[in-house]
């Protein structure tokens, strides 16, 4: 009988060994937040400067926001003046900066935009800069007709920030 007694004993110490397990298993949980923000894209005209080709040719600047604006007179004919600027990338993302011109209407005006190039891009880190040089004159062949005009050159920086998918992951 006791034999009987502890064989009960040991089957039933078994089975709650066994169902206990179930029970008493550990648990844990684990979050994942993920923030993204989006950048800035923002550009500056910096350390401008102006040169001209006479000393009686006044070249003037000033700036408002990331425009630069030029003034230079009086100018005769073959007399220029020079600005040279930085275009910074005051944002915080890389941009692909690209240069275009324009030229208020009129024959009287020789312009040139020296750097950076109109034909190409350029990739700008944040807080990195390009340089811009370029020139606006009368022209050499400038006639009667061309006293009092005045010419307007725009130089226009255009920023775009992308970059490929390449390192994305699937379903992006």
């Amino acid at each position: 009988m006791v034999a009987k007694a502890l064989w009960v004993s040991m089957l039933v110490l078994g089975v709650l060994a066994v169902s206990g397990l179930g029970f008493a298993a550990f648990t844990a949980q684990s979050n994942v937040t993920i923030t993204g923000t989006g950048g800035t894209l923002s550009l500056a005209v910096t350390n401008w400067s102006t040169e001209t080709s006479q000393s009686y040719v006044g070249c003037w600047g000033w700036t408002s926001g990331s425009n630069l604006s030029i003034e230079a007179a009086p100018l005769a004919p073959g007399d220029w003046c020079e600005v040279f600027a930085n275009i910074t990338n005051a944002g915080n993302v890389p941009a692909t900066v690209t240069a275009w011109t324009s030229l208020a209407p009129g024959s009287c005006f020789d312009w040139v935009v020296i750097s950076p190039s109109e034909s190409g891009s350029s990739t700008v880190a944040p807080g990195a800069s390009i340089q811009f040089q370029g020139a606006l004159g009368l022209s050499s062949e400038a006639g009667n007709s061309c006293q009092g005009a005045v010419g307007n050159l725009v130089v226009n920086f255009d920023a775009s920030a992308s970059t490929s998918d390449a390192g994305a992951p699937a379903g992006l």
